[in-house]
Formats: structure tokens, C-alpha cells, sequence
């Protein structure tokens, strides 16, 4: 039988973990720019369904995610955005979710990172798949707050 994931409820093939899946994303868009095009968005899905940014970094990133789409924005577009609102010299929040953290509002999410996982193996297919994610991830979010 099948697991789900507890914190984004993803269907996971047996011994499979999302977390697994994230890393498993990341090697491939660190080592081939074909892939590498959407790894904010694949931070930030990941990042956002498994409640590990801080209330302070969902409301960042949420906003930054909204630009980032609404607008088209190039890598390097989006590199300036972020350093505006991120620089840690200058921001007064923490990124990750500390373990005392109220809990967030649980989202039944319609896509996960299952979902593109199907898609590995064909760049243009991922990227496309890593895009509708993010807008997915992004209305849900919106439907919620």
C-alpha cells in the first residue's frame, strides 16, 4: 500500500520519501542547465509544502513567488528581487520554520513533488511540470490566506 507524506501529502512509491525526491531535484538542476532554470521554484514548492520556511519567509517568499510568475521574471531579475528583501545582514527573520513554530493551516495540495517527479527524465517536461507546481502551490496558498 502506498505512503502518504505527513506534511504535504504526497503519494510516495514504497521506500520513497519527498525529501529524497528534493534532493534527488536539486543534483539534477546543480548539474545540468537545462533543469537548473527552475530550481527557485522547485525550492520554494518544496519549501512551502513541507512548512519549512517561517511565517516571516512564507510571507516573503509567497510574494516573491506571485512576481516571479505574474511577471516572467529572468534568473537574474529574480536574483535582484531577492536580494533586496533577503540579505542577511539586513533582515530581521529567520528562513526556516523553528520546531516551536505555531503550525500552519493544513493545505490538501493538488500537486506535489510527486507529481513532477514523473517527469525526471525529459528537461523541457520537468521544467514545464516545475512551473505548473509553483503556480498550483501559489493558488492554493492564496485560496488559504
Amino acid at each position: 500500500m502506498p505512503e502518504r507524506c505527513a506534511e504535504c501529502g504526497a503519494v510516495l512509491s514504497e521506500g520513497s520519501t519527498c525529501q529524497a525526491l528534493f534532493e534527488e531535484f536539486l543534483s539534477l538542476e546543480y548539474t545540468n542547465s537545462a533543469y537548473a532554470q527552475v530550481h527557485f521554484l522547485t525550492v520554494a514548492c518544496f519549501m512551502i509544502q513541507h512548512e519549512r520556511y517561517s511565517q516571516e519567509a512564507l510571507v516573503w517568499i509567497q510574494s516573491t513567488l506571485r512576481i516571479y510568475l505574474e511577471k516572467e521574471l529572468t534568473g537574474q531579475q529574480l536574483r535582484q528581487l531577492a536580494a533586496k528583501g533577503t540579505v542577511s545582514a539586513t533582515r530581521t527573520w529567520k528562513v526556516i520554520r523553528q520546531a516551536d513554530a505555531p503550525s500552519l493551516p493544513k493545505i490538501a495540495w493538488s500537486m506535489t513533488i510527486t507529481d513532477v517527479a514523473q517527469s525526471i527524465h525529459d528537461a523541457e517536461r520537468y521544467c514545464e511540470q516545475v512551473k505548473q507546481w509553483a503556480h498550483t502551490t501559489l493558488r492554493q496558498m492564496e485560496s488559504v490566506h
